[in-house]
């Protein structure tokens, strides 16, 4: 009995530290697939691919403004009603905590409605930079199937996920901007 007891435990502890690092172990909870998940995974460990973007809103964000940053990319277009219900929890987060180094970076995609986002913006009140993807190449690069999406990267510039829900990112965040920019694992 005694045996038993401590074996459901263990087995409980394991579940229960599992959970835990599912906050931040650098899976997906959003894509549909498993081939939508592999192809984050491509990316997720590796360099941040560059953003093909233009006619940033916000102020513009070169690469190098990036580095040392942990950056929430946030892939939406102007038609996308989660995308633009969004705003505000993004528009917090930002303000929390960009003096610890977060960079909140959007990314107007999805093949239609790019014109409208200065005015889109604008109206929903987006304090963070965006800019438009420049015919998709960006949503095409970073495999973008579904909007919003979001993706985080380390101080390094290291992709560490896409595809993110919603209620997970500022513990994902909270976590990221913890580590330094030396070890950034």
């Amino acid at each position: 009995m005694n045996k038993a007891l401590k074996l459901v435990g263990l087995a409980a502890l394991v579940v229960l530290l599992s959970l835990s690092l599912r906050g931040w172990s650098g899976h997906s909870d959003t894509d549909d697939t498993p081939e939508q998940r592999a192809l984050h995974a491509q990316l997720e460990g590796k360099p941040m691919p560059t953003l093909q973007v233009e006619g940033w809103v916000n102020g513009e964000v070169a690469p190098e403004q990036m580095k040392g940053k942990v950056v929430l990319l946030d892939f939406w277009a102007t038609w996308c009603g989660p995308c633009l219900a969004s705003i505000p929890r993004n528009n917090e987060l930002y303000r929390r905590y960009k003096d610890r180094g977060l960079l909140v970076v959007g990314v107007c995609t999805g093949g239609t409605g790019e014109e409208k986002m200065q005015e889109v913006a604008a109206s929903n009140g987006m304090e963070y930079p965006t800019a438009k993807d420049v015919d998709i190449r960006t949503g095409t690069t970073w495999h973008v199937e579904m909007l919003p999406t979001y993706a985080l990267f380390d101080r390094r510039g290291i992709v560490r996920v896409i595809g993110i829900s919603d209620d997970r990112i500022e513990t994902v965040i909270q976590k990221l901007l913890a580590e330094s920019a030396k070890d950034g694992s």
